[in-house]
């Protein structure tokens, strides 16, 4: 949070646009080959957010204007998924992918994403940095990382590092504010907040719904 002088109300960062990190895990999902095994992985780490994906692009599409969000796409591996997530709201329209990425990024203060591949294009990783001044207070002992890696599922995974990074500026916090925080429901925040305590990634006072949870 950072209070800016002459105006009523503070401008909110996060170490990770939650709206970024959906977008990529989309796109990830939407263009990865269901004809090859691999699934696709997230790996959180401390600095960065990864998330990879099986093949990488079409040979057609040039690497830097789609880091740049200048390519429309002519083909898709799988429109059906497409409509699905269209319907459910996961994505708007073709093509609209990275641009939405680089936007919220942007928005947030947050570094540009990196888009890396092999030379034979066999897979996709895209890295979501950290942003600028989370660095020191999102540091998680190795323990914790492996805890959520483990025993976390991806999307659990991903919405741990946005309550985290909350707790980096705020003491406490409750399973309405995650719920909130996250645009999920009550009871599935007060899941992922309880199974972080049980893993020992946070720890709690109070009971049932009046809990709070700190580090």
């Amino acid at each position: 949070m950072v209070k800016i002088q002459g105006q009523a109300e503070a401008e909110r960062y996060f170490n990770y646009p939650y709206n970024a990190l959906e977008e990529a895990l989309v796109n990830a999902v939407f263009h990865k080959s269901y004809r090859e095994s691999e699934p696709v992985e997230i790996r959180i780490y401390i600095d960065s957010i990864q998330i990879l994906n099986y093949p990488g692009l079409a040979k057609w599409i040039d690497a830097e204007r789609f880091a740049a969000g200048k390519v429309k796409g002519r083909k898709y591996r799988n429109r059906r998924i497409g409509e699905l997530f269209k319907e459910i709201d996961l994505s708007e329209k073709k093509g609209t992918g990275i641009p939405k990425i680089l936007r919220e990024l942007r928005k947030n203060g947050s570094p540009e994403p990196e888009f890396d591949m092999d030379d034979d294009r066999t897979y996709l990783n895209t890295i979501i940095h950290i942003r600028e001044g989370f660095e020191k207070k999102g540091t998680m002992s190795k323990l914790m990382s492996e805890s959520m890696s483990e025993l976390m599922s991806e999307f659990e995974r991903t919405r741990m590092q946005i309550v985290l990074g909350y707790l980096d500026r705020n003491k406490k916090i409750t399973s309405s504010i995650a719920a909130a925080l996250l645009d999920v429901e009550a009871k599935t925040a007060r899941r992922l907040l309880s199974k972080a305590e049980k893993l020992d990634i946070l720890k709690s006072e109070g009971k049932t719904r009046n809990k709070v949870y700190f580090r």
